[in-house]
């Protein structure tokens, strides 16, 4: 008996995989790769649906690009792999009048892929992949034009595409599912393979979809019940969107394993976008500064949420971008369904909570997402409090808070990739500054004989910082590992106001685990006691000055003399003056500017130092990591610290911002400390802010004096347990409840003494 090499291969991966040819799933008749029979009539009307005006003339253009079908480089090449797939497209939406498109596809693929040999490099792996995905859906959609020689052809010249990018089925390329480059194309498109391929060769499906059962699925659904992507706001793109397809795929088989919240993660990415077209990227969490969020490419996880999920909100965002998908156009009018209601943005809370096991807030003053330039007065706030870490493209910045207006001011700093040779994952400006807590909006406590952080090759990370550690070096191979390590930090209260434009939105949490080596790392004395961090993020719902970030830290440290330091990035210098620090971010068009009043310390113990500018942008531990390369990824920080130093210290500042030009007078900030209990008040314009210095859960009297009598504010109050409690105040006496999750109470009141009493 002989064997051919793919027999053989496939042989392997049944008794790999225990995958048997008399273990067969029933599965529908072609074409049923993104769409059956029953959904073409569909299908074909949207073709002339006013939502695919702009999609539908890019579909006509690549039906009728110019080519020999040949690769000129040898490497992947998108025309003639789009003009492929619209062809397909074209006989698959009316297999009668159109089946010489059908016939000219079935040429056009099998005489592109043979010329494809090179896919050295991200992206070129990234289009082979694609090439190999539009093979199996002409082979899928076409299937009926094939006799069984032009279907071997196709089925082998598909494989070899496959095997020519990073990962191939028949390789035992070692895996991660988690964590990695095998978290993107490569499953999807085994996926598909296995589908188009199941009459002819059952062995690739039954691979693909068991790994999916037993090791994506396991490692993905806890991270859905967040809203938010494990591996950060870019990654909603680059791997989301494969996520989500892996799911409409198998949806449409009836075989859809994965959690029904899949689709809220792309809330997301809609909260988290901005309103213009030119910057970085949205609000960043994790590698990202390579204008993909804001770019054009890797959207299709927009419609494919909405079909899945029938979300009106996300049928809006996906409408509102959809005319971006034209690299997909024939595939958009599958994953965008035209038919399904849509609501309106602005009926959406400005505010959202990503929980367990991510632990971010956004807060938005406006949507305008639709805004295309500066001229947008919404104001965009990140609050990172993540409970666990995952590593790879994730970064030690829990604490973190980002603010835009009118451009970034607030920073996550650095850049992902750039000219720079040492800008790039792993290397010596990943793991020495950006990835680290350095380049984030958060507290350092400097231990200076601490080891340097298990991040990236330990050979290359070699500054310390002060920052947090991560729990290992190498990548979690699944949730459940990184699940079994612990958190990283805790929530410890969130609350936002009612209403769609929330009053406040509030998010509190404990992150000492982080700032101490896990004893896995390394056997080390621990430095810090307490971190907490609280945020009140206030809509003050005015053109001038729109809103307000309050940030409360209390920082414990177990020697007083481990330097505790508060730190804000910003693109240009900032302006330090009487415990106040400024600076406006004009570039460009842009026109924002920040106001931070410093409350505590107080500003007889305030050391404020400013560091960047040309050859210390990056500047950690004596040593500037890199060069700067890309516009708005932040040239300077502010780092504030006690001048004397003690274990314990609170850090308050209330951050606003407005119009750099011309820029209005900012809003008078004042603070007073409670005659009883531990709490500190503080107000700014009409709302007063009071919470515990030690950021716990109070049980006790409190009693504080603020604000003017002739004036009515809101008045939050934190940290307080759980229970009935009654507010005396100089607007009466009432009584309120307090929830465990929330510790808040919130009432109207003019100014004057507040006391508050546990009943």
């Amino acid at each position: 008996m002989k064997f051919s090499l793919w027999s053989l291969l496939l042989l392997c991966i049944c008794f790999q995989t225990n995958a048997s040819p008399n273990n067969t799933i029933e599965m529908p008749g072609h074409p049923r790769l993104l769409v059956l029979q029953k959904d073409i009539p569909g299908i074909k009307e949207r073709l002339n649906h006013p939502d695919f005006t702009v999609l539908r003339e890019a579909y006509e253009k690549q039906k009728h690009f110019k080519t020999n079908g040949v690769s000129a480089d040898g490497e992947p090449d998108e025309d003639i792999r789009q003009k492929a797939e619209a062809l397909a497209f074209s006989y698959l939406t009316d297999n009668e009048k159109n089946k010489q498109d059908g016939l000219d596809a079935i040429a056009l693929i099998n005489t592109y892929l043979p010329s494809i040999s090179k896919t050295k490099g991200y992206h070129q792996n990234t289009s082979a992949y694609e090439a190999a995905f539009t093979a199996a859906l002409v082979y899928d959609w076409c299937y009926n034009l094939m006799d069984a020689a032009t279907k071997a052809i196709l089925a082998t010249n598909m494989k070899n595409v496959s095997c020519l990018a990073e990962y191939c089925i028949f390789k035992n390329t070692p895996k991660q599912y988690l964590s990695g480059h095998y978290g993107e194309y490569a499953p999807t498109v085994f996926l598909a393979m296995g589908i188009a391929l199941y009459d002819e060769d059952k062995d690739i499906f039954d691979f693909a979809y068991k790994e999916q059962l037993q090791s994506f699925v396991p490692s993905r659904n806890p991270w859905y019940a967040s809203g938010a992507h494990h591996q950060g706001s870019q990654y909603l793109h680059v791997r989301f969107g494969n996520e989500v397809l892996q799911a409409f795929i198998l949806d449409k088989l009836g075989l859809n394993p994965y959690s029904k919240d899949m689709g809220n993660v792309a809330f997301r990415d809609m909260y988290d976008n901005i309103p213009q077209a030119k910057d970085m990227d949205g609000m960043p969490e994790g590698d990202c500064h390579n204008n993909i969020t804001m770019g054009d490419n890797y959207l299709e996880f927009m419609p494919l949420a909405a079909s899945l999920s029938k979300n009106p909100f996300l049928q809006s965002y996906a409408k509102l971008n959809l005319n971006k998908l034209d690299n997909l156009c024939a595939r958009a009018f599958i994953f965008y369904n035209p038919s399904l209601p849509a609501a309106p943005l602005d009926s959406l809370k400005l505010s959202r909570y990503f929980p367990s096991p991510s632990g971010l807030m956004i807060a938005r003053t406006k949507w305008d997402l639709d805004k295309k330039s500066y001229s947008s007065n919404a104001m965009v706030v990140l609050m990172n409090m993540k409970e666990y870490y995952a590593k790879n493209h994730t970064h030690l910045d829990i604490g973190h808070f980002g603010i835009y207006y009118k451009g970034h001011l607030a920073l996550d700093a650095g850049i992902y990739q750039g000219k720079d040779a040492d800008n790039e994952w792993g290397k010596l400006n990943y793991v020495n500054y950006y990835a680290r807590t350095v380049a984030h909006n958060s507290i350092l406590i400097l231990d200076p004989n601490e080891p340097t952080p298990y991040e990236g090759s330990n050979k290359k990370a070699v500054s310390r910082d002060g920052g947090q550690f991560s729990f290992k070096n190498r990548a979690w191979d699944s949730t459940q590992e990184m699940l079994s390590a612990g958190k990283s930090a805790t929530i410890m209260a969130e609350d936002m106001a009612e209403g769609l434009a929330p009053d406040y939105s509030y998010l509190k949490g404990d992150m000492t685990r982080a700032y101490n080596i896990p004893p896995n790392v390394a056997v080390y004395p621990a430095k810090a006691d307490t971190v907490r961090r609280s945020f009140v993020f206030l809509n003050l719902k005015d053109e001038k000055i729109p809103g307000a970030l309050i940030v409360l830290d209390k920082v414990v440290s177990t020697h007083a003399s481990f330097k505790k330091t508060w730190l804000l990035h910003s693109q240009n210098e900032p302006i330090i003056r009487n415990g106040n620090i400024s600076f406006e971010n004009t570039n460009e068009g842009r026109n924002g500017k920040l106001v931070d009043d410093i409350l505590l310390p107080e500003i007889n113990n305030q050391s404020i130092e400013k560091m960047g500018g040309e050859g210390k942008e990056y500047w950690v531990d004596g040593k500037n990591w890199g060069t700067v390369t890309q516009e708005d990824a932040g040239r300077w920080r502010t780092e504030l610290s006690p001048k004397v130093a003690a274990a314990s210290t609170n850090f308050l500042n209330v951050i606003q911002v407005m119009d750099a030009n011309p820029s209005p007078n900012p809003l008078v900030v004042t603070k007073s400390l409670a005659t009883k209990g531990n709490y500190v008040a503080v107000t700014i314009g009409n709302r007063i802010v009071a919470q515990q210095l030690t950021l716990d859960h109070h049980a006790s009297d409190i009693q504080f004096t603020i604000g003017d009598a002739n004036k009515e504010y809101e008045v939050l109050i934190t940290d307080l347990k759980a229970g009935s409690w009654t507010i005396i105040s100089p607007s009466g006496k009432t009584s309120k409840v307090v929830t465990e999750s929330t510790g808040t109470v919130y009432f109207k009141s003019k100014g004057g003494m507040f006391l508050i009493k546990k009943n």
